[in-house]
């Protein structure tokens, strides 16, 4: 249908990944009007205390430099592998990165694939590493994108991919992949998620 009546309410969400952000949290929410806050991983608590402040939905996945427990110290939902409503849209998680080293968040391309099966479908993928061949950097193992996200998004064709963790070179960013606006976040950035037939 396309009816008037079935379309989303765009919902405006502050990201946060791999740095801090430029200004208080809470304050980016409050003067920004975000309905929620969406974190990406590799983010230190320091910088994110002001969010105990903030009573609107907070998700997230780990970083693979993330201790366990991050995000239950931060009051942040862990959506790995789960798909969570905020307003009209829904948001599965996916945490870590491709595995080249130890951590609790790292994963073999073969691992992600076999944990890439529980991620159910939904209209935003919440990730730290992006899918192979977006915003990745193949020459460097720790950079990497997963192979498994890439299927996944080609099954589920989200409309957005969030993610960190990678610092893509502007001249050849990728901001869309087949059917999803790609953003990329270092530090903090407000997303508006927006109904293409609004």
């Amino acid at each position: 249908m396309d009816g008037a009546d079935d379309r989303r309410e765009p919902l405006k969400l502050l990201a946060l990944a791999d740095e801090p952000p430029r200004t208080d949290p809470a304050t980016l929410v409050a003067g920004n009007g975000a309905g929620g806050v969406v974190t990406l991983g590799d983010l230190e608590p320091e910088w994110l205390w002001s969010l105990d402040r903030v009573k609107l939905p907070k998700v997230g996945v780990h970083g693979n430099h993330d201790p366990e427990g991050t995000l239950d110290i931060l009051g942040v939902e862990d959506v790995h592998l789960r798909r969570v409503e905020i307003g009209d849209w829904s948001l599965a998680g996916f945490a870590g990165c491709v595995r080249y080293g130890r951590g609790p968040f790292q994963f073999t391309q073969r691992e992600a694939s076999k944990l890439a099966r529980h991620l159910p479908p939904a209209d935003v993928l919440v990730c730290h590493c992006p899918p192979l061949g977006v915003n990745d950097e193949p020459d460097d193992a720790a950079h990497l994108g997963f192979e498994a996200l890439r299927t996944w998004v080609e099954r589920h064709r989200p409309r957005y991919i969030l993610h960190g963790h990678t610092t893509p070179d502007p001249r050849t960013r990728v901001h869309r992949f087949l059917d999803a606006q790609v953003i990329w976040v270092r530090g903090s950035r407000i997303v508006e998620l927006r109904d293409a037939r609004a």
